[in-house]
């Protein structure tokens, strides 16, 4: 056994103080926790389909002003970008969608759900990884043994720098487990990425040494019981502990989760925490069986590419449809951008250009030629 790794003493107005625990110091961590392992409170989502809504939830913390930014988590453009607005009631639009309308944040008094268990799912970049495995695992296994949680990350896939930390246990447990990884990463070197959703939302820099930064993987069934009514629980934790929460408004790739970027010192993230579960604890009932995880793909397939193809002119219309219902179709099937170009005098036949990733491109065309297949047939059926 070895000395802990860790001398934080979290000191919530309701919680006695930690008193350290010695860890080990040898035994590997666990890298492997599959993403399809997260079964728990915060990793059950409503299904619903990927949108391409290009706005953020977020409200500023001291002030608990609202403010909006972008957030173009679709698998075609996955640039992020935030920046401050002065209205507050442009940010929750939401709420009206079956959201929860709860004013106030549950009581830390209320020991209904004491030992209730949680499993947080969270987004690291690969460095980020390294640093909360440490070397031979040290610091994950000295987490685990002073959380009593169990917790693993994700094997790195080639091509992607993103890895997910899954931590699970009793819900206090689970706020010190991801503090104690949020004092991890104060140690390491601040990164800055310029893509979603490893991009940081908020426009306030960390300070080094201070405050960082948590991506939790929430699921949109569950993100009503932390906005609140109006807005008021996510402005009510974000005043109360001093931290910066902001969500993003679409899903991430391929998934019904989103985003919530915290933003803190170490003790204020873990009061913020223990708040964050006992909303999500109450909303449990509703995500159950309904998940579809955010899996961390290569980038090399989320890069655009462009293809052209040509059709007759006189098929053109049919393509397109009435008032251009048939296009439409097409790109919202496949996820492409197909622009069409102007009948050039002397040609018979007009370019689609179609861009997106190479899966969305090859679908488009796909479509296209099937469209193009079935007016073919209807015309040569008709002159039977």
């Amino acid at each position: 056994m070895t000395e802990s790794l860790f001398d934080t003493n979290f000191t919530s107005e309701n919680e006695p103080k930690l008193t350290t625990t010695s860890a080990t110091g040898n035994s590997s961590a666990t890298e492997t926790q599959s993403q399809g392992e997260s079964q728990g409170i915060a990793s059950n989502n409503a299904t619903g389909n990927n949108t391409s809504s290009t706005e953020n939830t977020t409200i500023n913390s001291a002030a608990a002003t609202a403010s909006t930014s972008d957030a173009h988590a679709t698998s075609t453009n996955p640039d992020h970008t935030a920046t401050d607005a002065t209205s507050h009631n442009q940010e929750h639009h939401d709420n009206d969608d079956g959201y929860d309308h709860s004013t106030s944040l549950p009581s830390l008094d209320d020991n209904s759900n004491a030992d209730a268990l949680i499993n947080y799912r969270v987004l690291v970049s690969a460095k980020e990884a390294g640093c909360l495995i440490g070397q031979n695992g040290k610091v994950i296994d000295s987490i685990r043994e002073e959380t009593n949680t169990k917790a693993g990350i994700s094997r790195l896939i080639a091509g992607t720098h993103e890895r997910i930390l899954t931590v699970s246990g009793k819900l206090d447990d689970c706020a010190k487990a991801l503090s104690y990884f949020a004092q991890a990463l104060l140690g390491s070197s601040i990164e800055t990425y310029n893509y979603f959703p490893l991009k940081q939302l908020s426009s306030t820099p960390c300070v080094e040494h201070e405050t960082t930064i948590l991506r939790l993987l929430i699921p949109n069934s569950q993100m009503g019981t932390l906005i609140g009514a109006r807005g008021a629980r996510i402005q009510q934790i974000q005043h109360n502990f001093a931290i910066s929460m902001i969500a993003s408004k679409s899903f991430l790739p391929g998934s019904n989760e989103r985003l919530v970027e915290l933003q803190g010192t170490v003790d204020d993230l873990y009061d913020a925490l223990r708040i964050i579960s006992r909303c999500l604890i109450e909303d449990f009932s509703s995500s159950v069986g309904t998940t579809t995880y955010y899996v961390p793909k290569s980038h090399q397939l989320t890069r655009k590419s462009t293809a052209t193809i040509s059709f007759p002119n006189d098929m053109v219309g049919a393509l397109i449809g009435k008032n251009g219902s048939r296009i439409q179709g097409v790109r919202k099937v496949s996820g492409a951008m197909i622009g069409i170009g102007e009948a050039v005098e002397g040609s018979d036949e007009r370019v689609f250009t179609i861009t997106g990733t190479q899966q969305a491109v090859e679908k488009a065309k796909s479509l296209l030629y099937h469209n193009l297949e079935r007016e073919e047939q209807r015309r040569a059926e008709a002159t039977e």
